[in-house]
């Protein structure tokens, strides 16, 4: 078996998957409407930037979470915006399931 093409297997599945196939068609229709795709990015911004916090063991600043929150309430507003919300997590899931999938396999050989 040869690892490279198993990978490359993978991510053809991805691709094929129904998480990946609708984070595209959101992502083409979020295109198409600046604000809700302006008010997406600045979310995904924040969000981010909570994880990292989250990430390095520090706790988020509430002001920070609120702001978020209170975006994410505005952006369910939107479907446009909310359907790529909706997409990106779900799809962002799957990837997390993978990694931690791989993870696991690569510390059973690292033990």
């Amino acid at each position: 078996m040869n690892v490279y093409d198993e990978m490359n297997n993978l991510c053809k599945a991805i691709k094929e998957s129904h998480e990946y196939k609708m984070l595209v068609e959101a992502k083409g229709k979020l295109s198409g409407d600046a604000s809700a795709e302006s008010m997406v990015k600045d979310f995904l911004k924040q969000k981010q930037e909570i994880e990292l916090q989250q990430y390095q063991g520090q706790k988020p600043d509430d002001a920070k979470v609120k702001k978020m929150q209170d975006l994410y309430n505005v952006l369910q507003l939107n479907p446009v915006a909310a359907d790529y919300i909706q997409a990106y997590i779900r799809f962002q899931m799957m990837i997390g399931d993978l990694s931690k999938t791989l993870g696991d396999t690569l510390k059973e050989a690292m033990e």
